[in-house]
């Protein structure tokens, strides 16, 4: 896996060392923090799963390929409802959701795709449901 795994959420996405994007493609929580852990992607009744090597936790995944990674260009203070941000690519995103978390980052990766609420903006870990109005 490229970069931080912290289990599995809601819609969650995972981006591995090969460069491909999975999502989570079912609702199951699990907690496991680990840095650049190997996965496999193994088929179970014909659908595809994730499982990090080691445990026996796994979720059921699609691969996606609609994902938009930049960086917040300045400061990110997480989540109050009304949440806008301005990417280094110059495309700005507004949260339409309501979810209220604070966390700071300055210039933090984002990845933007399509989840099942709608578009998902993950902020090193921190995500909400957004749109794009610019």
């Amino acid at each position: 896996m490229d970069g931080t795994f912290e289990g599995f959420d809601s819609d969650s996405l995972f981006k591995l060392a090969d460069g491909t994007y999975w999502l989570q493609a079912e609702y199951s929580y699990w907690y496991y923090y680990a840095y650049r852990p190997v996965v496999e992607i193994y088929s179970l009744n014909g659908v595809p799963h994730l499982r990090v090597v080691g445990q026996s936790q796994s979720v059921a995944v699609r691969q996606i390929s609609d994902v938009i990674e930049s960086r917040i260009a300045g400061e990110f203070t997480g989540w109050d409802g009304e949440s806008e941000y301005e990417l280094i690519n110059g495309q700005i995103w507004k949260q339409t959701a309501y979810r209220y978390e604070y966390k700071y980052k300055y210039r933090p990766r984002v990845l933007i795709y399509g989840a099942s609420a709608g578009k998902m903006m993950d902020v090193e870990g921190s995500r909400a449901v957004v749109e794009r109005i610019r």
